[in-house]
Parts: C-alpha cells; sequence; structure tokens
C-alpha cells in the first residue's frame, strides 16, 4: 500500500477505534499485506485463460444477438402499431372532401364543350377582349368611323386589366 493510502487507513481507523486498538488493527492489515506478498497465488495455464476468454466472448456474443433481436422486434411492433393507429384514428376517406383537379371551374362546366357560353364571367370576359381587339385592329387599320376613339396604349392597357381581373376571379 501506498504512503498516502496507508495515512488515510490510519485516519478512517482512528474515526472508529481507540488509539491502541487503531494502531493495533493497522498491524495486522499490515502483515496480511506482507503475507499475501510473500506467497503470491499461481498464474493459471494459457489453455484456461483463453477457454475463460473464449467463453466471455461467447456470452457477449449471446447478449448482442439478444438485444439485437428485441430492437428489431420492438421496431417492427412499433411500425405496426403506428400504421394501425394511423388507419384507425385517421381521417376518414369517406368524409373528406374529393380533390378537383378543375377547382377553378365547376365539374358541370368542365365536362361541357363550350366553357365560355356556360359560364357567364367567362362569357363577359372573352367578349369585353372581343370588343377591344376589333377596336384595336381598327386603330391600326385606321379605321376612325366605326366609333373609336382614344389612342392604342389606352386599349392595351384596358385589355391587361381585363385580363388580371378575369384571372383574379
Amino acid at each position: 500500500m501506498r504512503d498516502h493510502a496507508r495515512e488515510n487507513l490510519v485516519k478512517l481507523l482512528r474515526r472508529f477505534m481507540d488509539e491502541p486498538t487503531a494502531q493495533a488493527a493497522h498491524e495486522d492489515i499490515q502483515a496480511g499485506e506482507r503475507w499475501l506478498e510473500a506467497f503470491a497465488a499461481p498464474t493459471p495455464e494459457a489453455r484456461v485463460l483463453d477457454a475463460i476468454e473464449a467463453r466471455m466472448t461467447a456470452a457477449a456474443l449471446r447478449k448482442h444477438r439478444i438485444r439485437q433481436r428485441v430492437r428489431v422486434s420492438l421496431s417492427a411492433a412499433a411500425a405496426v402499431i403506428v400504421l394501425a393507429l394511423i388507419g384507425l384514428l385517421g381521417p376518414d376517406s369517406e368524409n373528406r372532401p374529393r380533390m378537383s383537379y378543375a377547382a377553378i371551374i365547376p365539374a358541370a362546366i368542365w365536362e361541357s364543350d363550350d366553357i365560355t357560353t356556360d359560364d357567364l364571367d367567362l362569357a363577359y370576359f372573352s367578349s369585353e377582349i372581343r370588343q377591344i381587339e376589333a377596336q384595336m385592329q381598327a386603330l391600326d387599320a385606321d379605321e376612325s368611323d366605326r366609333g373609336v376613339s382614344g389612342v392604342p396604349e389606352e386599349f392595351e392597357t384596358e385589355l391587361m386589366a381585363i385580363q388580371t381581373e378575369f384571372w383574379k376571379g
């Protein structure tokens, strides 16, 4: 034992025993240490050490395999539980509204052959666009007798405003 450890042992023994008893116990411990140092234990043979190491390795591998199986089993069970909960508690497909790919236009109009005549807003905007296009063509051809007044840029601005209003709804 090192000197520091011996001093700590003596202090510990003095806390629980009186001085002469603590000193006697300390001397007995030192005599036991000397006796153990004098008669060292024999070392085991190499094959015994190898057998012990093989048993320890096999036990560690068994524990590792068992832990791995438990992890895989728990992961699979958790996945099954999550999927079951999603299936049971998830939103009902019957009560869920169907997604319409043409949500802007109602289904009856979408299935029609002429969308612009079925929808009043579309019919109005398309007639306005045709009228402005006719006025622009008349200005480009210098046909002022059709009652067209103004500059072509104004008509273009009005056409763009109508188209923007159309897409905004």
